[in-house]
Order: structure tokens, then C-alpha cells, then sequence
């Protein structure tokens, strides 16, 4: 790589991805840009495949440097990675990226692998429940996933009213459907979210494997990087290792998260319990400086 271009990747300008395979780049891969949504792939092994899709936070980055979700993750561990992103909130609702992703399961992408896992939040959640359905056999992780937002099968589901306005009448369009085929479906949720309860509670069969997320939000996937613990969980997830009681000791510590204790806060509002509040709080100064005063030994 020229001196130029290593400036470029260490001020950010450059993406990580570009340099694995642009034409003087270590790897094999390909980028591919269809309307609202692009492919990025860069080999590395063909032991296993990650897939991911963009979340709302993510969809829509403007800069050159834009990373797939998970992309450093990935690398870090050697594993063969495709990307997707979207321009907007879009679901993946978009018959040309499903026409292509179509066409590499039929090219055999796919079965090249040894290992394939599909992975995202929220939009990108729903997305890989429903694309697991190119591939049999893969497992899933999917943090705070809509089920689908079509609107007569989940009339609850009040959000993402962007998302409602695109084509949900194109194939791969509900997770409850689509997830039959897969090895095992994690589903990371809080089930103090009653939507996000709803959305999981219509993934059901031998393969799912709820993963209860208490006081987590909506937002499981920030709260677990928060945490420290959203590589370890990625990590058995994607080789199948994860499970509910695994997934509980990582999370035991959550009560020192301050997203826990606003999570919390207004869920004892939102059922009345207001007097709970002053409870919580102290409790959580007092974990707080237990923790900073086991740090300081």
C-alpha cells in the first residue's frame, strides 16, 4: 500500500474494506452499489461467513469511510464477511438487492462455507431473520429484530412508520415465516419492551433461542457494547455456542450501565411506580461506587 493511502486509512478517509480489495489490496472481494443498498464482501476464509445488515443509526452515513456493521469485528477474527448497507430506512425492501442476494445463493455463494451466520439490530435484525431463508443451515442473531412491519399481521407495532411505506409485498418480508430453515435463530429483545416482546414472541419453533435482556431498551445491541460484552455474545453466537444461561452471566452486570438505569426509571413510570424510582437511583450510585472502589484496590 502506498504512503498516500496508508495517510487515508489512518485519518479515516479510506474504509478498512477498500483496503482489503482494492486492486493492490490481501483479499478477494467485491463491492457492488444498487440504488439504495450495496454489497461489500472481502474474503478471508471459508470456514465461516458473517452477514450483516445495516441498522437506522447506521443507514443513510454519508462519509467515505463507512463500515458494514460488525466489519472490524470480522477481521478480527478471520472470518469471511458480506455487508449490507442501506441509504435509508428501508427494511432491505428493494427487489434488486433481493434479486442479487437470490443469485448468489443460486451461484452457490453460500455453500462454499463451512459456517454461515446472519447478524443485525433492529431494521438489520429483521433483515436477518429473513434472509436466512438463502441459506439453510445458518444461524441467526438478532438484537431487538422487527418481525416484520406489515401492518395487518402486526397492527401493535406503532414505530418505523418510514419503514411501513416501502414494499413490504415483496418476498422476504416476515422473520416468523422465513426462520424455519435456520440452524439457530437468537433473539436478543427486553421483555419490558412490549413491542419488541411482540415482534419475539411471533419467532417461534425448536430453533429459536429467546435471549431476555432485561432493562436493555429497544437499543440491546448499544447496550451490550456498553457493557463490554457484545463481542463475546456476537462470538458464540455466530459459531452456535450461546445460550439463555451463558447469555445471563455475561449480562449480570447491568445494573452498573447507566442506560439500565434510565431503561428501568421509565419502565416504573410507565407502570405507575413512581416510589420504585429514589429506590433505583441509590442503588445504582452505590453499585456505581462499589465498582469504582473495587477499580481503585
Amino acid at each position: 500500500m502506498s504512503d498516500e493511502m496508508e495517510r487515508k486509512v489512518e485519518h479515516g478517509v479510506i474504509p478498512d474494506w477498500y483496503r482489503d480489495i482494492y486492486p493492490d489490496g490481501e483479499r478477494d472481494g467485491f463491492y457492488e452499489k444498487m440504488g439504495g443498498h450495496s454489497l461489500c464482501y472481502v474474503e478471508r476464509s471459508l470456514t465461516q461467513l458473517v452477514i450483516t445488515f445495516d441498522n437506522l443509526a447506521e443507514a443513510g452515513h454519508e462519509g467515505y469511510d463507512r463500515e458494514a456493521w460488525a466489519s472490524s469485528f470480522c477481521n478480527y477474527n478471520n472470518w469471511s464477511h458480506l455487508g449490507v448497507f442501506a441509504q435509508g430506512p428501508s427494511w432491505f425492501r428493494d427487489a434488486c438487492l433481493i434479486t442479487r442476494l437470490e443469485k448468489l445463493r443460486d451461484d452457490g455463494f453460500f455453500e462454499q462455507f463451512d459456517h454461515v451466520t446472519l447478524s443485525g439490530a433492529s431494521m438489520g435484525g429483521f433483515a436477518a431473520l429473513v434472509f436466512s431463508a438463502l441459506v439453510p443451515g445458518a444461524n441467526v442473531i438478532a438484537f431487538s429484530p422487527q418481525s416484520t412491519l406489515i401492518t395487518d399481521r402486526v397492527p401493535w407495532e406503532q414505530r418505523f412508520a418510514k419503514g411501513r411505506e416501502f414494499d413490504w409485498s415483496l418476498p422476504y418480508s416476515d422473520g416468523a415465516e422465513c426462520i424455519k430453515t435456520a440452524a439457530k435463530v437468537y433473539v436478543v429483545y427486553d421483555p419490558y419492551e412490549p413491542q419488541d416482546t411482540a415482534h419475539a414472541d411471533r419467532l417461534t419453533g425448536d430453533n429459536v433461542i429467546p435471549l431476555r435482556a432485561i432493562g436493555f431498551g429497544h437499543r440491546s445491541a448499544l447496550f451490550l457494547r456498553r457493557l463490554d460484552v457484545l463481542k463475546p455474545v456476537m462470538g458464540e453466537g455466530i459459531i452456535g455456542m450461546l445460550d439463555p444461561a451463558r447469555f445471563a452471566e455475561m449480562i449480570r452486570n447491568r445494573g452498573s450501565v447507566y442506560l439500565y438505569k434510565q431503561q428501568m426509571e421509565n419502565y416504573m413510570r410507565r407502570r405507575g411506580r413512581d416510589v420504585w424510582v429514589p429506590k433505583l437511583q441509590r442503588a445504582f450510585r452505590n453499585r456505581r461506587k462499589r465498582l469504582e472502589s473495587g477499580r481503585a484496590q
